[in-house]
Parts: structure tokens; sequence; C-alpha cells
């Protein structure tokens, strides 16, 4: 897993803040999560939907059946996850405007766009892999498909030496389990990389896995419930919040590059942080009101239910990088039935009228959502949240 450690993220890609997901299309195969010198990142522009499928008949993993979520519906997270809480009635902190204003644009070119290359397995009955321990990393067995995919590659190709992604997203339905693998590499089968699991019938509490720690994402939550599922847009409800990346300089940081900020649920954020007045890690922003699903700029069905995700849900900052959200890729749709996919349902932009003016800052929950209700949002009380996490202490699960 990744520490704080501010001279190796600064100099190349360390292992001080997690990376999300870069483009899936073979001529953009590093992700968006590898830190450079001034802050910015590797990232390419994104895959798009349906790009490299590799066609019916192949025998790897199927699509994870969990109706039309990528959790199942009867998940205790559905209750006690901050991805499933409503904001629709959150009260917007006291300083949104100043927080968005430290915003200046989406990514490198100024697009609101979606990538689409996570793959989430189904781990249901596959044998189990150990993976190194390390500090930051949980200890336990992972279950994976004899044929899969690492962020998009199919049949677990090696994840070269250079790039901070290669996602492993597996899901065991049976077992309420959700196992999140960082740098995932299988060398000759012998398999590296960093775990961070996750138990969706279980209560986390605001310290989620431990504060200070991270996991397969920057601010130490869990990636796959933020995703943005095929089958939920194309039901036409999302009913979740998103997982929000924004570029590290935008990010904010302590005025220091060595103590980032972070807001609950975060637990964890990089030191490439640098902006002091900017939204921090964890912090959850809103689709106002005026932006609504009947605005012809946005014609497409998905572009339309995840305006509705965001105006109930909203999203939250989770990692560094250039592509504002990321979507399921439809690879295992495509192999199971060739006529699913995104088409005609979400492209890359869709969402590109998007501006962060659009958006607003809610205040900071109070609680867990099955806690006492209430939100910090004064100036005052939302910047007494911020947590300085210095370090890990030890993986704790509930």
């Amino acid at each position: 897993m990744k520490s704080l450690t501010p001279l190796a993220l600064v100099v190349a890609s360390s292992i001080s803040a997690f990376a999300c997901s870069g483009g899936s299309a073979a001529i953009l195969p590093v992700g968006d999560g590898g830190v450079l010198p001034d802050g910015g990142s590797t990232s390419g522009d994104g895959g798009g939907p349906g790009d490299g499928g590799t066609g019916p008949g192949t025998d790897g993993s199927t699509p994870v059946d969990t109706g039309n979520g990528l959790l199942p519906a009867n998940a205790g997270w559905k209750t006690s996850s901050e991805w499933y809480r409503s904001i629709e009635n959150a009260p917007v902190a006291e300083h949104s405007a100043a927080m968005i204003g430290g915003i200046p644009q989406w990514g490198k070119t100024g697009v609101f766009q979606i990538d689409f290359s996570f793959i989430v397995l189904d781990g249901a009955g596959a044998p189990t892999v150990k993976f190194p321990v390390n500090d930051e990393a949980d200890d336990v067995p992972v279950p994976v498909p004899a044929r899969g995919y690492i962020e998009g590659g199919y049949n677990y190709p090696d994840c070269p030496t250079d790039q901070e992604d290669c996602h492993l997203l597996v899901v065991d339905r049976p077992r309420g389990q959700l196992f999140e693998v960082y740098t995932a590499r299988n060398n000759g089968g012998a398999w590296e990389g960093s775990v961070a699991w996750w138990q969706f019938n279980k209560t986390y509490p605001r310290t989620a896995r431990g504060q200070g720690c991270t996991s397969a994402d920057a601010a130490g939550m869990a990636i796959t419930p933020g995703l943005i599922g095929y089958k939920e847009t194309k039901a036409g409800s999302i009913e979740h919040a998103l997982r929000l990346v924004l570029r590290n300089d935008f990010i904010r940081g302590a005025k220091s590059r060595d103590f980032p900020m972070v807001a609950y649920p975060a637990t964890h954020g990089s030191t490439a942080t640098s902006s002091a007045t900017s939204v921090p890690y964890g912090a959850r922003l809103r689709l106002k009101a005026s932006v609504r699903e009947s605005d012809p700029r946005f014609a497409s069905p998905g572009a339309k239910a995840i305006l509705k995700a965001l105006h109930t849900y909203g999203m939250i900052v989770a990692d560094g990088g250039n592509i504002p959200l990321m979507a399921e890729s439809d690879k295992l749709y495509k192999e199971a039935n060739p006529a699913e996919g995104w088409t005609g349902i979400l492209e890359a932009t869709d969402l590109g009228a998007l501006r962060p003016s659009d958006f607003e800052v809610v205040g900071i929950p109070k609680d867990i959502p099955t806690g006492a209700p209430g939100w910090y949002a004064t100036k005052a009380d939302y910047e007494a949240q911020l947590k300085k996490p210095l370090g890990c202490n030890g993986i704790v699960q509930p």
C-alpha cells in the first residue's frame, strides 16, 4: 500500500497516492495516477466504451451478478456506507464557492470526461491467491478467477513497473466481500500487489480501515461502489455517489506537500496535493439544482442517470488524476452477450458541458450514515474537521 512519502511522490511514481484508472485503449496504456514532478499525472485521455472486448466465446470471467448495481441490493453498505447516503437535502458548506474556485478545470483538457477501464470480476467460488504482506495491506487470500482482467488487460498481463495502476477488482457476492488490489502483477503465477479487503455487510467506523491508512485509492476508500455501473446506468437509476478524480494540484493540501488535508469519509491523501483552498480528499460535491436532467446538452440516457445521481448522492474526491469519472468496462458484458454494451447509453464526453462551477460542496457528515444526523457546514466547523493523516498505525476490520 502507499505511504506518505513526499520525496518519492515528487520524483517518480511512488506509493504515496493511490492511482485511479487510466485509459483502457491500447494506445493509452498508462493510468492517470502516476505523479509527475510538477504534481501532474501520467494519464492519457481515457478509454472509450466498447474499446477492446475480446469477443464472444472467451473463457474469461463473467459479469458479477449483483442485480443492477455493482454491489448486491441487500449489501449492508446500502445503509451504512457514505457511498449510499443521500445528500439531496444536505447543507452547502459556507465556503463552498471558495473551494470550488480552487478547481479551475477538469484534468488537463477541461472536459468532464468518463473513463471506461475498470473491470469488476466475479470471485464467487474462484481459487484464492495470496499476495505479499505490507504495512497498509490486508493479509487475506483473494479469490481470482482462472481468467480475467487487470485494469482492462485480458488474462492478467504484467503490470509495467512504471505504472501505479493495474487494479484487480473482485466481488465475492456470497461471502459479502470486495477485494481491490493495487499494482497487481502475475509473474509466472507468483502474484504481487497490495490488497484492500472490504466486507460490505459490515459497518465501518469513520476511520474505515484506519485513519491515515490508504486503500486501492488515494483517499483510503473503496473504488468499486463509486464506479458508474453498466447495468444500473442502463436501468436509469444510479443509487450511490460517484468517485471523483481531480488533478493533484487542484486538491487541497495544507500549504505543504508534506501533510495532506482530508475530510471524512477519506482517511488518507496524497502528498502531491498543493492547493491551500480547494476541495480536500473526501469532499463531496453536489450538482446544483440549476442543472437539470432535462437540459438538452445532456441527451443520452446514461448522462441523465448520472445527473440524477449527482443531484441525489453527489461525487466524492477519491483520487488524483485527469479523468473525473470512472465507469465499469463493458468487456465482460460483450463477452457474455455481444449485443450488450455502452453504445447508445453513455459515451465518454456525454457530460462534457459540466463545469466545476456547476457544483457545490456540501457539509461534512457528523456521523456515519447509521449514526446521529447533522452536518459540519460552517467554514469554521468544516475546516476543524479536516485531518492530517501522518501514517497508518495498522489496518483494522470491523
